[in-house]
């Protein structure tokens, strides 16, 4: 019985590494699946003049979850009558609990909706490609930093179930 529970512990403890290396690695690819959604929704603003509860919805139809959803609702709260910048921001604050993004990325995210539905096509380009090359940087960090913490993270699992096995034999 006690060599089930500390294969267990070291199972647990090592699922909880994995996951949260997981949650790491999955950041950059966010970032970047964020960014080729922004490219989308930039092309539909100022190339095809597509208003925006279209856009979302062929943004909703472009891109994998949780961005699929992130855009449903956008859209969906765009067609209920709120303006713009106030569904973006309210998607940000309720979807962003789906998503492995930290905080920082997140107001970079939320500046896009500042300028949506508010001024010109062209302003809300520049918007829109002053966060994409926000983003781009943030990536290029996060893959850097993921591919450090994640192996950290797996190994420190296991490591730590082994610490706790150790502790309580």
């Amino acid at each position: 019985m006690l060599v089930l529970g500390c294969i267990a512990l070291i199972a647990g403890c090592g699922c909880l590494g994995l996951w949260l290396a997981y949650r790491i690695r999955r950041r950059p690819i966010e970032l970047r699946e964020c960014s080729m959604a922004l490219a989308l929704l930039d092309t539909e603003i100022v190339w095809g003049a597509t208003p925006l509860p279209e856009a979302f919805c062929i943004l909703k139809e472009r891109t994998d979850s949780p961005w699929q959803d992130f855009f449903a609702e956008l859209q969906e709260r765009l067609q209920q009558g709120e303006s713009a910048s106030t569904a973006w921001r309210e998607t940000v604050i309720t979807r962003n609990a789906q998503f492995c993004l930290k905080p920082e990325d997140w107001q970079v995210i939320g500046d896009v909706g500042k300028g949506l539905g508010r001024s010109d096509r062209t302003e809300q380009h520049k918007q829109i490609e002053l966060v994409q090359r926000q983003l781009i940087i943030m990536k290029e960090q996060a893959e850097a930093w993921s591919s450090k913490q994640a192996k950290m993270w797996s190994y420190l699992g296991f490591l730590g179930g082994i610490a706790g096995v150790l502790i309580l034999i």
